[in-house]
């Protein structure tokens, strides 16, 4: 089965929005939907009510804009080009003193990415009743009543994961395996080398499998942070073994440096080679995101209480 070829701007969300002013400040971005329920004082049927909105948006997404601004004013100048954006902000996590910069910038874009996703239940809540115990003996179910309409979608997510039931089910256990905060996404995983494509005839990546990655805190979707990061980590744990030896020994050091001079004429084992070229010229593309931090249960479930009381 040959997945859809999905073009880039198709699955690929728009760059994030924000109003700037000259001294280089975001804003919050504007999402149409959280607007008109903050004015008409509404809930978002079927998982937040109107207050959990103005918490774990306005407020919270409000607060990661003025943290954000505050130690963009406090950076060194030097350290941010003028063509300063959040993408690049997002990436900046590679220097120490753009620390929290990233961070802010990340959580904002993940915080967008999450409440853009997801939709309100278009028809009415089912009204919820305990369980007893005698449901611990029936066997569950597989099936669910929000089920994926689009045939290509189907298809992808059958040819990627199996069936759509193994799809849900990854995404429940790798929310579960989250302790803090966190996201889990659902991305596109080009397979194919941006390379080839480049030299191929295609105007797009071609995306051929999903898979479901999470997140951490700071944490974003961009695999070419990853590009060679093993290899720095065995080169780095190989620099303080040959270290050790040759504190214990002075001949290794010798022996060392002619393997050394003779290496560049050698191959490389294929351990080697996987390490060089792990995650090289690949793409992950983001098409859903799940906020499962801690702090949105606790504000559903103090909201939930509040309104029954």
């Amino acid at each position: 089965m040959i997945p859809p070829r999905i073009e880039s701007g198709t699955l690929c969300r728009s760059s994030l929005i924000f109003t700037r002013s000259i001294s280089t400040s975001f804003s919050l971005p504007v999402n149409k939907t959280l607007e008109i329920l903050k004015a008409t004082n509404a809930n978002f049927e079927g998982l937040f009510t109107n207050n959990a909105i103005n918490q774990l948006w306005f407020q919270r997404g409000q607060q990661l804009v003025q943290n954000l601004n505050q130690h963009l004013a406090q950076t060194n100048n030097g350290l941010l080009s003028d063509s300063n954006n959040i993408n690049n902000n997002t990436s900046s996590t590679s220097d120490n003193e753009l620390f929290h910069i990233h961070k802010n910038a990340t959580n904002l874009y993940n915080l967008q990415f999450f409440f853009e996703n997801i939709r309100q239940l278009e028809q009415q809540p089912q009204e919820i009743i305990p369980s007893g115990s005698e449901v611990l003996l029936q066997t569950p179910k597989d099936q669910f009543k929000n089920v994926p309409s689009d045939k290509e979608l189907v298809d992808w997510i059958e040819h990627s994961f199996g069936s759509i039931q193994e799809l849900r089910n990854l995404i429940i256990n790798s929310a579960k395996g989250i302790k803090g905060d966190g996201t889990v996404w659902l991305v596109a995983e080009s397979t194919m080398s941006e390379n080839y494509l480049s030299k191929s005839n295609f105007s797009s990546p071609l995306f051929h499998n999903l898979a479901i990655v999470n997140t951490y805190n700071g944490g974003r979707i961009d695999d070419s942070e990853r590009s060679g990061q093993l290899r720095r980590m065995k080169s780095v744990l190989q620099q303080q073994q040959q270290q050790n030896e040759e504190e214990q020994d002075k001949s290794t050091e010798n022996k060392q440096k002619h393997n050394n001079s003779t290496s560049e004429f050698e191959l490389g084992s294929v351990e080697q080679a996987e390490l060089e070229t792990a995650f090289h010229n690949k793409r992950l593309v983001p098409a859903l995101a799940i906020d499962v931090s801690p702090r949105n249960y606790l504000i559903i479930m103090v909201h939930t209480v509040n309104n029954n009381i």
